[in-house]
Protein backbone atom coordinates (compact mmCIF):
# COMPACT_ATOMS: atom_id res chain seq x y z
CA UNK A 1 0.00 0.00 0.00
CA UNK A 2 1.18 3.41 -0.80
CA UNK A 3 2.30 6.04 1.87
CA UNK A 4 -0.16 8.87 0.76
CA UNK A 5 1.13 12.21 1.13
CA UNK A 6 -0.52 14.86 3.93
CA UNK A 7 -2.51 17.30 2.09
CA UNK A 8 -1.22 20.75 1.79
CA UNK A 9 -2.27 23.98 3.90
CA UNK A 10 -4.57 26.84 2.89
CA UNK A 11 -2.17 28.23 0.15
CA UNK A 12 -2.31 27.86 -3.51
CA UNK A 13 -1.31 24.70 -4.88
CA UNK A 14 -1.29 23.08 -1.71
CA UNK A 15 -3.92 20.12 -2.07
CA UNK A 16 -2.45 16.47 -2.41
CA UNK A 17 -0.50 16.23 -5.57
CA UNK A 18 -2.33 13.30 -8.05
CA UNK A 19 -1.14 9.52 -7.34
CA UNK A 20 -1.01 8.73 -11.44
CA UNK A 21 -4.99 7.18 -11.67
CA UNK A 22 -6.29 8.12 -14.46
CA UNK A 23 -10.18 8.66 -15.66
CA UNK A 24 -11.93 6.34 -18.17
CA UNK A 25 -15.05 7.08 -19.86
CA UNK A 26 -17.11 3.20 -20.61
CA UNK A 27 -19.74 3.13 -22.75
CA UNK A 28 -21.32 -0.10 -23.19
CA UNK A 29 -24.45 0.38 -25.38
CA UNK A 30 -27.91 -1.48 -25.44
CA UNK A 31 -27.60 -3.50 -28.49
CA UNK A 32 -24.38 -4.79 -27.08
CA UNK A 33 -25.02 -5.66 -23.58
CA UNK A 34 -28.42 -7.81 -24.78
CA UNK A 35 -25.69 -9.44 -27.35
CA UNK A 36 -23.45 -10.07 -24.04
CA UNK A 37 -26.18 -11.20 -21.90
CA UNK A 38 -27.29 -14.08 -24.05
CA UNK A 39 -23.85 -15.30 -24.78
CA UNK A 40 -22.95 -15.13 -21.32
CA UNK A 41 -24.95 -16.47 -17.73
CA UNK A 42 -22.83 -14.38 -15.81
CA UNK A 43 -22.62 -10.65 -17.13
CA UNK A 44 -21.25 -8.71 -14.18
CA UNK A 45 -17.83 -11.61 -14.59
CA UNK A 46 -17.34 -10.56 -18.32
CA UNK A 47 -17.55 -6.86 -17.67
CA UNK A 48 -15.01 -8.04 -14.77
CA UNK A 49 -12.73 -9.94 -17.11
CA UNK A 50 -12.85 -7.35 -20.04
CA UNK A 51 -12.19 -4.88 -17.66
CA UNK A 52 -8.98 -6.42 -16.40
CA UNK A 53 -7.76 -7.69 -20.08
CA UNK A 54 -8.22 -4.45 -20.95
CA UNK A 55 -6.01 -2.87 -18.49
CA UNK A 56 -3.69 -4.95 -18.90
CA UNK A 57 -3.40 -3.74 -22.09
CA UNK A 58 -2.25 -0.14 -20.62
Amino acid sequence: MQDRPKRGGKRRGAGRKPMGKNAYTVTLTEKNVKRAKRRESNFSGLLDRLLAKWLRRI
